[in-house]
This record gives C-alpha cells, sequence and structure tokens, in this order.
C-alpha cells in the first residue's frame, strides 16, 4: 500500500502499487460482481495474468475506493512521464495491447462517490491531466465520471470515439438472422457451409473447464500462429509471455465458466476459433482466428454465427462485447452498438482548461503525423 486519502466522506480512497494486488483478489471479485458496468480487462483473472506477463516491467499504481472493508472502485493507472518543456504528458489508465476498455469497476449502489475516490486517488498521484481509454461513452460509469469530475469543476472532454459492435438478448436465433442479417450476406453464409460440407464433417465444440478447455486454447493458439499474425510474430504463442497470458486467461485452472472457447472442426481438424471470457453478466469476444486455408469459406463467419445462435438460444450472457477498434468483419452479425471515447480531464489546481486544451492539440498533431506515417508506408 502506498497511500491513503480520506475525502472526509464515508468512502475512502487507498492507492496500491501492483505487489499488493494478490491480497485483494477476494474483495476484487466481489465487486466485479456488482460493478455499475462489467469489464472483463480489469478483473482479476484476466488483469493478473496479463500484468505478470505482458506488464512484468510495467509500473503500474492500483486507485482503488472503500466503504470499511468492501471495495467499491478499482482503477490501474500509469503516471505521466516527465514531459518536454512546454508540453503536457499525461497519466493513462493501465492498459496493453489486450486491453480494449479501461471502464474503471464501480460499485453499482454508489458509482458517483466511488468515482470520486478514483479522481481523488488520481489527483493524489498527480495534480494534472489522465486520459481513460476507450469508455462506453454514454454508459452508467463514464456518467458517474463526468458527475465526479463536474462537482470537482474540473474540465474534461470525450475524444477519438468509434463504435464497437455490441449483442444483447431480445430476439431469438431465426429472428436475429431475418430481421437484422442481410438476405445476401444470409445466402453468402448459406453456401459457404454447404461447400465446407461438401470437403468433410463440420462440427462444433465447447469448452468452458478443465483439460477441454486447456486443449481448445491450445488449437486457438496454433491457429492464430498458423496464420498472417504468426508470420509477422504478433500471435500470441510467438511470444513466451503473451503465450503464458492466455493460457492463464483464457483457460485458467479452477476457472471453471470464466471463458469459453469455441472450435468449429472439419473432420475433427480445427479450422476456426473464438475465445469468450466473461465478468459479471457480458462475455467479452476477446480473440478469434481462423485456418487462412478456409479464408475463401468464411470459416470465421460460420463459427460466430454458431456462436451468436448458442448465446441467444442457450443465454449464457446478458450481453456481448466486441473487442474492436472500429468497423469490423463480424459487424453485420452484430447488429447493436456501443460508442466509445477517451475521456480525458484535468485535475491540474490552475489553467486546467487552458492546459486541456493544449493536449487536445499535441494528441491531434500526434494522429495527424501518425495518419501521415501510415499513408507514405502503405505506398
Amino acid at each position: 500500500m502506498l497511500m491513503r486519502n480520506d475525502e472526509g466522506r464515508s468512502l475512502t480512497t487507498i492507492v496500491f502499487d501492483r505487489a499488493s494486488l494478490p491480497g485483494l483478489v477476494r474483495q476484487w471479485e466481489a465487486l466485479c460482481s456488482r460493478c455499475a458496468e462489467d469489464n472483463v480487462y480489469y478483473a482479476p483473472h484476466y488483469m493478473l495474468p496479463l500484468l505478470e506477463t505482458v506488464g512484468a516491467e510495467t509500473d503500474v499504481l492500483v486507485v482503488t475506493g472503500w466503504d470499511g472493508d468492501r471495495l467499491t472502485a478499482l482503477l490501474p493507472v500509469v503516471k505521466g512521464r516527465m514531459p518536454v518543456p512546454g508540453l503536457i504528458a499525461a497519466g493513462e489508465a493501465w492498459r496493453t495491447g489486450y486491453t480494449f476498455n479501461c471502464l474503471p469497476l464501480l460499485d453499482a449502489d454508489r458509482p458517483v462517490e466511488a468515482a470520486g475516490t478514483i479522481l481523488e486517488g488520481l489527483s493524489s498521484l498527480g495534480r494534472g491531466e489522465w486520459v481513460l481509454p476507450e469508455l462506453n461513452s454514454e454508459g452508467a460509469v463514464c456518467g458517474a465520471l463526468q458527475q465526479a469530475l463536474d462537482k470537482r469543476n474540473a474540465p474534461y472532454s470525450l475524444e477519438a470515439r468509434f463504435e464497437r459492435a455490441s449483442l444483447g438478448i431480445g430476439q431469438g436465433f431465426e429472428e436475429h438472422m431475418m430481421q437484422r442479417v442481410s438476405s445476401k450476406r444470409r445466402r453468402d453464409l448459406a453456401r459457404n457451409r454447404r461447400r465446407l460440407e461438401e470437403i468433410g464433417k463440420l462440427s462444433l465444440r465447447t469448452e468452458t473447464a478443465g483439460p477441454g478447455l486447456a486443449a481448445a486454447v491450445q488449437s486457438f493458439l496454433m491457429l492464430e500462429a498458423s496464420g498472417w499474425k504468426g508470420e509477422r510474430g504478433t500471435a500470441l504463442a510467438c511470444r513466451p509471455a503473451t503465450k503464458a497470458f492466455a493460457e492463464r486467461a483464457f483457460g485458467p485452472p479452477g476457472g471453471d465458466g470464466a471463458s469459453r472457447v469455441d472450435l468449429l472442426s472439419l473432420d475433427g481438424k480445427p479450422i476456426a476459433a473464438g475465445v469468450i471470457v466473461f465478468s459479471g453478466t457480458t462475455g467479452f469476444t476477446v480473440k478469434g482466428a481462423y485456418d487462412e486455408s478456409y479464408s475463401s469459406y468464411g470459416a470465421g463467419l460460420i463459427l460466430e454465427q454458431e456462436v451468436i445462435k448458442s448465446f441467444l438460444t442457450e443465454r449464457w450472457a446478458k450481453r456481448l462485447d466486441a473487442a474492436t477498434n472500429g468497423s469490423h468483419v463480424i459487424d453485420f452479425l452484430w447488429p447493436d452498438k456501443v460508442n466509445v471515447a477517451n475521456l480525458v480531464f484535468s485535475l491540474a489546481e490552475s489553467g486546467a482548461s487552458r492546459r486541456l486544451k493544449t493536449l487536445a492539440l499535441k494528441n491531434r498533431l500526434a494522429g495527424d503525423a501518425k495518419g501521415r506515417l501510415k499513408q507514405l508506408l502503405m505506398r
């Protein structure tokens, strides 16, 4: 534990270092079960393996809120680096390339007060600018953070907006396909399925626990490594740290029901795999892969259709959340959308609005430069 601040209210702020996290798992899991919004990326069964492998060298601090011994808020952060003179460096919610949502975990019973403890902890770490990337901008948590910022008269903005695919329980599968997927898309899926069935026997297998789940995770890792990600060295199996993360987060020993892997096989050989990790009542589709020998058959989309059918029929979650950064090939099967944005705010004691505008300009110029570089590389 690094520091403790009492706001003069019933909730208390405590900032922990990363070494303290294993001792918080019981309270942490309880908070995940009653969050204002689910976020698997900051749930212990996903975040701890990620922190201990991919993020092993990162200086992460964890801001928490408490009501006695009841955990009411949690957000991992990294402080901003020393800025170049004249520029502003913001602290950020901790994330890696495998973190697609930086929503703090807030107790649903007291979300605004819990958000206030997060802001108090961030202020104690640095009275400057902070960025919480990829929040559900119209959700309960982002709303609670904005209310807490308003109470402090702290300026903020929502930047880098995009839409992410989502799917909730509602219609049955047949109604979903008929009413929300175009007839052309339905014909394409049916035709590709028939083409695959002419080659061999198609089968679907779902694993959610034990050795079967561990074996299914290995099948996913091999499929991903066999394609373009493997060639580029970005597949999870290409590095010991990312492979260890996947094995622990996707198929944790004793973590029955925390995740599922769906495998589409042709004559017993997996040709597509999808990984879903759960937090609360939400399933997050964190990874997918397919055998690129069958890319012209749409094997990945056929598997996606089967997962949606299972979800809408068996209702093993209330909502599915896609780990996408904008438009994606699966969007036509996932017609619901979540608005996503970065929440940027200043906790500076003076000149906060001016500093926030300076940071926004810096980020915009950096984004423009990155876009130009990408265009040059594509020529």
